[in-house]
């Protein structure tokens, strides 16, 4: 991403200030044009619908299928997703290796593909890859075991199959079957790395124990029995990642070759963004799909990480409730795609209800479909304006280490660093500057310099390649902020004695607190969330936050000045608990107690630029949803980077709304997107938008025009005020979308 549009952006950035006649897009017009150029292949439409159908033995097939096409294509559908095998391991197509459905008397998939194909709309096949019931019961040996050898199950339903094992090979015949039969754009594989995902979320163990990954693991590693590996933290770790290569690069390299044999420009997807999968696989698919990670106030978290990574067409999903028990409001649907295409997301509406035998007297449910008919009620009228070429303003960088990543596997806390970096976005969005997520791999001096601010979110492991980029930025004039263990690890992931940036951040590593969080195992204290306490030292960028104290969760790093500013110290709590001792507080946390500890945030002058370093781990505590970070963050990006490119707030001051800043290099143009996402809080309510102030660098960009292009046309005037460009717009809609015109 940043790559390609880098020279665009140092263009952009440095335009002058001339005022002339705006020229604004015809709307209805880039409409007409979008419908007329159809159909579109699913890596490029923005509508992709999903016919969700894990269908048990006991379904039948009473479903209008042609009358279905048609509702989809109502709705606003432009591609379809149909299986071709579920979670229940039925095949839905007369397959010659697979267990087929035993109800259906038809070929279901092959119907779906050919009546989506006459309605004009593109076709993708859904398969589910690990989840397959009927191969488990009647292979036991092929599924997943635990430790002690008993099959491993996902959600409490789904039996796990072992890609060591037998199963591997029935894959690749299917593979084979539905390739080499059907005109499919597309292949969807689900539950793919399913246990490396599950890890992600809970920490749950991701290997195998059969006898087939013991002896797979025997074939390539005889002197090191399999089972005792496990003893060490690098017998642990080898493990893992040849789990990850065998089950996950290796599979998948096997069915795309399978696969496009028969279809050589095959599209290949995956359930599964960067905070599940390993960059070697995310390069190796046409496109990646992840589901939302939406926060409680509507930020589509996980296409902000998609887009950071530099890959196009990215996609995430619109879950629907039921359609066949209960009633709920479409505008919560509509809400959720709003939040998706903001970040230039496509988005993918997934069928919880849309088709099954006899429903609503048809096979399809009519209230589903009318939530995703609503659900695009926006994304049909602005998509034509849409696409990857857009490129977004660069303000704000959160780092994606995908280092410390490794680091947090290994330490069997993988939970935490998602806390970290999804605790990170979300708060930087609501200082209301472009965001955006750069992969360490791509953290290299030509992009990092388009960037005003750099968050590094409880980032340990650094190299010094990255230090050493980092260190230069900020002496030409950049802003960085770090938090807790700050590159205390190499590129080896080798403890180093001091900061990697401790000259920038102007203090020293002294060591790391933890008596106050974790028991005497080295584990979280139960219970209370407190365990150390903040109070200001007098400086400016801590006088958001009142007199008094803040507390937050975890351990944390003392440190040393050497040539920072203190701007916030250590309180600590009146007693580390030790419940079995009878040492605790009431039923809340230990309060501030009489001793300090010395400087907690610490501001520092680098060169032309400055760094903020807090030694404790903050972004990681956003997930404890403490109203002083929420605001205080934001409050310290705007006083430490006061001149953004580009700034949206509301008035009054809502975390509901967001927006987004996307150059149309070929126009000439800023699409600006704005949601208020309030109604997901409130499950429905509506309540009228804030006021939004609209401001911009005359330094930076050249604007000469403002106009509301949807849900309806208005010209907005541009201010000067305070030397920056205003521009207001007064109780929009929920969602508005509107152009920035560039001389």
């Amino acid at each position: 991403m940043a790559g390609a549009g880098a020279g665009e952006i140092a263009l952009l950035n440095n335009l002058p200030i001339a005022h002339a006649d705006s020229d604004f897009l015809n709307l209805d017009q880039l409409r007409r044009a979008h419908q007329q150029a159809g159909p579109y292949s699913p890596m490029r439409t923005y509508r992709a619908m999903e016919w969700e159908f894990h269908s048990p033995a006991q379904q039948t097939f009473d479903i209008n299928v042609e009358g279905a096409i048609a509702a989809s294509r109502s709705a606003g559908a432009e591609s379809l997703m149909f299986y071709a095998q579920d979670h229940w391991g039925y095949a839905f197509y007369p397959s010659d290796s697979a267990v087929r459905h035993p109800n259906l008397k038809m070929d279901l998939f092959g119907t779906e593909c050919s009546l989506a194909r006459k309605a004009g709309m593109s076709v993708m096949s859904y398969y589910s890859l690990q989840f397959n019931n009927q191969c488990a019961i009647s292979h036991p040996d092929w599924a997943w075991k635990n430790e002690q050898g008993l099959e491993q199950r996902f959600y409490g339903r789904w039996h796990v199959m072992c890609l060591d094992s037998p199963y591997r090979g029935y894959v690749l015949a299917m593979m084979d079957e539905i390739f080499s039969r059907y005109e499919v754009d597309e292949l969807f594989l689900d539950i793919f790395g399913i246990q490396f995902f599950i890890y992600s979320q809970s920490g749950q163990t991701p290997f195998c124990f059969c006898e087939h990954t013991k002896d797979a693991w025997k074939k390539e590693f005889p002197n090191d029995p399999y089972v005792e590996g496990f003893k060490t933290r690098e017998g642990w770790e080898h493990r893992f990642r040849w789990h990850q290569q065998r089950t996950m690069t290796d599979m998948l390299d096997e069915i795309t070759t399978t696969a496009r044999k028969h279809r050589p420009n095959l599209l290949v997807s995956l359930n599964g963004g960067p905070e599940a999968f390993p960059d070697e696989i995310m390069q190796r698919v046409s496109y990646i799909y992840a589901e939302p990670l939406e926060c409680p106030t509507g930020i589509a978290l996980g296409s902000i990480l998609m887009r950071g990574w530099g890959r196009p067409y990215y996609q995430a999903g619109v879950f629907t409730e039921y359609g066949y028990s209960d009633t709920y409001p479409s505008s919560l649907a509509r809400v959720q795609a709003n939040a998706l295409i903001v970040q230039n997301a496509r988005t993918f509406f997934v069928g919880n209800a849309g088709v099954l035998s006899g429903i609503d007297g048809q096979g399809f449910s009519d209230r589903w479909f009318n939530v995703a008919n609503e659900a695009w009620a926006d994304v049909r009228n602005v998509d034509c304006l849409l696409s990857a070429e857009l490129k977004p303003l660069l303000s704000t960088a959160m780092l994606y280490s995908e280092s410390t990543r490794r680091e947090f596997d290994a330490d069997k806390r993988p939970y935490d660093f998602r806390h970290s970096t999804l605790g990170a976005l979300e708060t930087l969005t609501y200082a209301g500057r472009p965001v955006e997520s750069v992969p360490d791999f791509n953290l290299k001096p030509e992009v990092l310099s388009q960037f005003e601010v750099l968050v590094l979110p409880e980032v340990s492991v650094l190299s010094e390649r990255q230090a050493e980029t980092i260190r230069r930025w900020v002496k030409a004039g950049g802003t960085l902020i770090a938090s807790y263990r700050c590159g205390l690890l190499d590129e080896d992931r080798k403890q180093r004695d001091n900061f990697a940036l401790a000259d920038v951040l102007g203090v020293e590593y002294l060591g790391e607190e933890t008596k106050y969080a974790f028991d005497e195992t080295g584990k979280q204290r139960e219970g209370n969330a407190i365990s150390t306490f903040l109070e200001t030292a007098g400086h400016p960028l801590a006088a958001p936050l009142s007199k008094g104290s803040v507390g937050l969760p975890g351990p944390f790093v003392r440190i040393q000045e050497t040539t920072a500013e203190a701007v916030m110290r250590y309180r600590l709590p009146l007693l580390a608990e030790d419940v079995s001792h009878n040492q605790w507080v009431g039923w809340g946390p230990p309060p501030p107690g009489p001793q300090t500890a010395g400087i907690a945030v610490a501001f520092n002058k680098f060169g032309k630029g400055q760094s903020l370093y807090l030694g404790v781990p903050i972004f990681w505590a956003i997930h404890w949803r403490a109203s002083w970070i929420h605001n205080w963050i934001p409050a310290l990006i705007r006083q430490l980077a006061p001149n953004p490119i580009a700034e949206l707030r509301t008035n009054p001051f809502s975390k509901y709304v967001h927006g987004t800043f996307f150059h149309d290099a070929g126009k000439q143009q800023i699409l600006v997107q704005i949601l208020d996402a309030v109604q997901l809080a409130t499950k429905g309510e509506s309540r009228p938008t804030p006021d939004i102030e609209i401001t911009l660098d005359p330094g930076k960009l050249k604007i000469i025009g403002a106009q509301v292009v949807w849900p309806r046309t208005k010209v907005l005037p541009i201010k000067r005020q305070n030397g920056r460009m205003q521009i207001t717009l007064e109780r929009p809609d929920s969602y508005t979308a509107l152009y920035l015109q560039m001389a």
